[in-house]
């Protein structure tokens, strides 16, 4: 096996900037791709990177406390080879903005990130993680193919996300330097475990993922008035996808977004059609469930009721007359 440490850094008792420049350059260089540090940050940085080749794997095992980075699409524009990390994280955590989705990572989590989009991180609790770096041209077409399919945040109850934390894990260990095994073996395994992974999202457990859907509902129901719900706040609150999310609503009457409004509508028309309530405006009412726009309200209101939320309102009057 062409396999060894390339390098093993500690910011040690370096200043807060010193040790935050060396961090970022050390990294930039394992990963071997190119991005923009954030702000650096206030105090002392402590950090850490150990770096282990095995034939064109890049194993990077690397702590460091809250900061963060950004990579924009003109660097994406400037690679000369296209790239995959799988991530495993082991303490602390990480948001991660990818290709327009939000993703918040802790300890247990597994990631899939590559060079082709523009990507946002956060750190924001001191972390610890292993990268399996690699070129995507070491992957499958199959791979390739599956990882543009399946959410980039592995879900935690498939198997396949185990099987490939504990290879990251363990080929990252101090007892695996010295072991007998060749870079195509790993590369055979990272192959079988995303494809699988791929096959456990295209074809779930049908109680779990009816359990899920009914958690979101729960969730929705019980936010309603929240004018922050959205499909990217309950993504990050269940610290899964937007595309997991639309997924999950799949084979639903209604699409997640359609839902929230629909829920709403009818709180709104409760209210409208109580004559204990009579003295709130319209606005109020629409306001009060979380519309934004009294205007779209009217709009989604009459579409979906076949009349004006003030015509609703002239009926219980007329009733009540």
């Amino acid at each position: 096996m062409n396999s060894f440490v390339r390098e093993s850094w500690e910011s040690g008792s370096r200043g807060g900037a010193d040790a935050y420049d060396a961090w970022v350059h050390k990294l930039k260089e394992a990963q071997g791709s190119d991005w923009c540090p954030g702000k650096t940050p206030q105090g002392i940085f402590n950090a850490s990177l150990r770096h282990k080749v095995i034939g064109d794997i890049n194993v990077i095992e690397s702590r460091c406390d809250p900061c963060t980075g950004y990579r924009t699409a003109a660097h994406a524009n400037r690679i000369d080879e296209p790239s995959v990390i799988f991530l495993t994280y082991l303490e602390g955590g990480e948001n991660i903005e990818f290709g327009g989705e939000r993703y918040s990572l802790a300890a247990g989590d597994t990631f899939v990130w590559d060079s082709s989009k523009a990507t946002k991180f956060e750190v924001y609790e001191s972390l610890y993680k292993v990268a399996l770096a690699m070129p995507a041209r070491l992957l499958s077409h199959n791979v390739l193919n599956t990882l543009d399919q399946i959410p980039r945040k592995l879900n935690l109850s498939s198997g396949s996300r185990f099987l490939l934390n504990s290879l990251i894990t363990a080929v990252a260990d101090r007892e695996f330097d010295s072991a007998d095994v060749e870079a195509e073996t790993i590369l055979d395994a990272v192959n079988a475990f995303v494809v699988g992974a791929g096959r456990i999202e295209a074809l779930p457990d049908k109680s779990l993922s009816d359990r899920q859907c009914q958690d979101i509902k729960r969730y929705v129901e019980q936010h309603l008035a929240d004018p922050l719900l959205s499909i990217g706040q309950i993504a990050e609150v269940h610290r899964t996808s937007k595309r997991y999310l639309h997924w999950l609503f799949r084979s639903e009457p209604m699409t997640l977004n359609e839902f929230i409004i629909f829920r709403r509508l009818e709180r709104c028309r409760r209210e409208l059609l109580n004559i204990e309530l009579a003295h709130l405006h319209v606005s109020q009412i629409a306001y009060a469930w979380g519309f934004a726009n009294v205007s779209h309200f009217s709009k989604r209101y009459r579409a979906l009721f076949n009349e004006s939320p003030t015509q609703t309102r002239q009926t219980v009057y007329a009733r009540s007359g």
